[in-house]
């Protein structure tokens, strides 16, 4: 796979319409608006050219035509379906094996559909992101009163990690695909796959981070706050002209 831009109306539009599906509530539901909100700051300080926005009264991508939301928000457990243009979708793997999507994991997915007309080439219509249902970390909590009497317990991924994982996403939805993911290290941003977690205490959600680089000397980085370096800026201003 590599980058894949979308079509051409809708890229000289500049802004992709995204609805979030009924399931996308409670901490998800906030996890959802400060993440457009978190991305098109970061969109407007580095001049990437694209924007999201969830108006009032956005609908669903129309699942026989064009109309409705170019992207979709969804919770995923399981197997992952999507509906566009007249066909019911299964998200699959490389390999062509249907997704079995763990509804606990620190990850998320998402699914493009792109139509190509006649010997032109592939754009993108539609965007279909699923997030974890109740993402899950292991943090401290207090196993007495002694001070140093701490037990690993596990409990749901604070605010900040919910948003680093919508964020991904929505990069996917950009048009960029698995094949442009950063790893650990100095250039590590919100595009990274597989960052460690570095959880709050049990009743401080709040403090959840993911480590993006570990750095000697220190300081190491984390995230929050959510970044998005060069090479993934440029990719996407690329796509976006």
């Amino acid at each position: 796979m590599a980058v894949t831009p979308w079509d051409d109306a809708i890229r000289k539009r500049k802004v992709l319409t995204i609805f979030a599906t009924g399931k996308v509530k409670g901490a998800w539901r906030q996890a959802f608006t400060d993440a457009i909100a978190e991305f098109n700051t970061l969109s407007k300080s580095l001049s990437l050219g694209v924007t999201f926005d969830s108006p009032a009264g956005v609908t669903q991508p129309d699942p026989v035509g064009e109309g409705g939301a170019e992207v979709q928000f969804e919770l995923g457990n399981g197997k992952l379906e999507y509906k566009a243009m007249g066909q019911t979708f299964v998200a699959k793997d490389r390999q062509g094996k249907e997704i079995n999507f763990s509804p606990v994991e620190l990850h998320g997915a998402t699914q493009t559909l792109s139509l190509a007309f006649g010997a032109g080439p592939a754009r993108m219509r539609r965007a279909f992101i699923f997030v974890p249902e109740t993402p899950m970390v292991s943090a401290l909590m207090k196993a007495s009163n002694r001070p140093d009497d701490f037990k690993s317990v596990q409990r749901e991924a604070g605010p900040g990690i919910r948003r680093f994982i919508a964020v991904h996403e929505l990069i996917h939805a950009c048009g960029l695909s698995n094949d442009e993911h950063n790893v650990q290290g100095p250039d590590a941003d919100v595009f990274t796959i597989f960052p460690s977690v570095s959880a709050g205490l049990f009743d401080k959600p709040q403090e959840d981070k993911l480590l993006l680089h570990l750095a000697h000397p220190k300081p190491n980085v984390f995230a929050p706050p959510i970044t998005i370096k060069k090479k993934v800026a440029d990719l996407i201003r690329d796509n976006w002209k």
